[in-house]
Formats: C-alpha cells, structure tokens, sequence
C-alpha cells in the first residue's frame, strides 16, 4: 500500500519477501528433507551424545560397501549436510576423498559432527539459563508482546492516515 503522508511517498505495510538460505530446507538424517514425523532429525539442543549416535548411524552411499570402494558423494546423504555446515576447502577434501576411496565414511561424517555440534554448543548454552527460570521467561514474553502491540499499533494509525479513517476508538 502506498500512502501519501504530509505530501511524501511512504510505502507502508510492506511486502514481504523470503529470506532464504542456500539450501531452502535442512536435509534429515535419511536424505530426504528433515521432518519430526519421519523420524529424522536432529534437536537444537539435542545431547551431543545423541547427536554423535545419529550421525554415526547414518546411511552412506550404498556404493561404498567396503572402505575400499570408490563413493560418490552425490548419491550419499551425509553431503548434503557437508553443503549446510562445510567450507569449500572440506567439500573438495570429502569430494576426493570418497570418489578415490582416500577416506572412510566415519572419517567424512566426523568433520559434520564437529560443525553441527560447534553450531548447537551456544543454543545449549543459553538454553540453560531459561530452563529453569520459568518467571524469566514469562516477563520475555510479556516484553515482546508489549513491543509487538506498540509497532502494530503504530502501524495501524499510519494505515488509518493513508486510507482517510478516522481513529475510532
């Protein structure tokens, strides 16, 4: 909606636009995209013990039966995640080492296991200081939804300005 207040353009109630990540959705632990209901994922504040077990237990490229055996990290799913969590110099390095047998698959699933847990260690962390605080939490929640009611409010009285309503109430 455009809005002509005081005689200037102002664009008002804007449209918003999706902020998106290279990879739209998070990969599951399966390959297909992450999802509760198929069992295949991975807490923000999960146990990095459990964390650690998932990832070890996860399925590779069914080319690599042996260690020996030449992969090919496209068809495994655990490089969907190195795409997520891995610098360049560590996709080239998994790259060629699955596609030359130069690394074994626990050693490729060990540098996303390091990443994932670097990523949840601050999450667990400030987790701690809400867990038990249950009068913290509420008085956050009572803040933002004060802060939401003033910015929607103030929002309101712009949309009622442009269209010429009166404030009625």
């Amino acid at each position: 909606m455009f809005g002509y207040l005081e005689g200037v353009n102002k664009t008002i109630l804007v449209e918003p636009h999706p902020l998106l990540t290279p990879m739209a959705k998070m990969p599951g632990l399966d390959g297909q995209k992450m999802s509760k209901s198929y069992g295949n994922t991975i807490g923000l504040r999960e146990e990095p013990e459990s964390v650690i077990h998932k990832f070890k237990t996860m399925p590779t490229d069914p080319a690599r039966v042996r260690r020996s055996d030449p992969g090919d990290p496209d068809k495994c799913p655990v490089w969907q995640f190195h795409q997520v969590y891995s610098g360049q110099d560590v996709k080239d390095w998994v790259r060629e080492g699955c596609t030359t047998a130069g690394i074994g698959c626990l050693e490729c699933k060990q540098r996303v296991i390091d990443a994932v847990l670097a990523e949840q260690a601050p999450i667990r962390e400030r987790a701690q200081e809400f867990a038990g605080n249950h009068n913290l939490v509420r008085g956050l929640v009572a803040e933002g939804c004060e802060a939401a009611r003033d910015v929607a409010e103030d929002t309101l009285e712009e949309v009622r300005a442009v269209m010429g309503l009166a404030k009625s109430f």
